[in-house]
């Protein structure tokens, strides 16, 4: 999800001081809507990632790395054949109809002709604790959901393989795009009530209302989806340094310190140390690099006038 792309400095705070804590034992992260490589922030830190990859369209659609799981299907809360319909724009496709009415309100781009359904396909669908019962995958200790408007059957067919799940990362819709989907306020609600609590909002669609087929340019656009970050509060001490990893990756640095202190009985001193010494070097370059960039806007501006 590119809301949390992040620069590949953070490669070396994960790999050159952490790498021995990090390495005895990967961290599991469930990809829903897998198509391509791991999406971000978790790209940067693949070496310390097993991922698996939940994808209906086949294999060959999906980057795969040697530690990574390829899921044959979608997910959902059962295991179970659905009818996938495939929108003329194919990222747009849902196993959700899409709602006509609703969307013939709002900008074309994002509206109707865009996701109206071009062809119906069957697709294998898998839930979450199917895989996790079967053996083939371990307990995740991260979801990222990209599965349009099947987020909500995705949760919760995975609410008893949650126990060792430290994050969730969902993109959800406030209206009903799509049609008898879940919402994101029940999304939200399924996420609170097993444990997770809200670490960022982020805008994920604003589209413009038309009027006589006509978009104003003027026009506040209306708020249509949500990427959101849930992170669980109590874990298990053996999860701590994969939930400092987490709060890292997604630059809550300060929080991960706080983690750090709280399970120091389990982690230990030197390690504490380590933990804390490197986030906070890593927040001192990043609050660095924008002077470096606008000393660099400067001097280019200088050079302009000189001429």
């Amino acid at each position: 999800m590119k809301n949390y792309s992040i620069s590949r400095e953070k490669v070396f705070f994960l790999d050159k001081t952490l790498q021995d804590i990090f390495l005895e034992e990967k961290l599991v992260l469930i990809d829903g809507g897998a198509a391509g490589g791991i999406s971000a922030p978790f790209d940067v830190a693949e070496n310390h990632v097993k991922a698996v990859r939940f994808e209906p369209r086949g294999k060959e659609t999906v980057s795969i790395e040697s530690s990574d799981i390829f899921i044959d299907g979608g997910i959902w809360s059962e295991d179970v054949e659905l009818p996938l319909h495939i929108a003329t724009g194919a990222s747009a496709s849902s196993i959700c109809k899409p709602n006509k009415a609703f969307l013939e309100g709002y900008d074309d781009r994002y509206g109707w002709p865009l996701r109206k359904t071009a062809r119906i396909v069957d697709v294998k669908l898998r839930s979450i604790d199917s895989v996790v019962k079967n053996g083939e995958a371990p307990e995740p200790h991260f979801i990222k959901l990209d599965i349009h408007s099947a987020e909500l059957p995705a949760l919760k067919g995975a609410l008893h393989s949650l126990g060792r799940c430290i994050g969730v990362l969902v993109e959800s819709w406030h209206s009903e795009v799509h049609l008898q989907q879940g919402l994101h306020c029940e999304v939200e609600k399924l996420l609170i009530d097993n444990g997770f609590t809200v670490y960022d909002n982020v805008c994920a669609s604003r589209w413009r209302h038309k009027h006589a087929n006509n978009i104003s340019p003027a026009d506040r656009p209306q708020y249509i989806g949500s990427e959101m970050l849930f992170i669980r509060e109590s874990i298990p001490k053996d999860l701590a340094i994969k939930k400092i990893m987490i709060l890292s990756l997604f630059g809550f640095g300060n929080a991960a310190k706080q983690v750090a202190e709280e399970h120091s009985d389990y982690l230990g001193k030197e390690k504490i140390t380590r933990i804390i010494d490197t986030i906070s070097k890593y927040q001192e370059r990043k609050l660095r690099s924008p002077r470096k960039l606008m000393a660099k806007v400067f001097r280019k501006i200088s050079t302009l006038l000189e001429k």
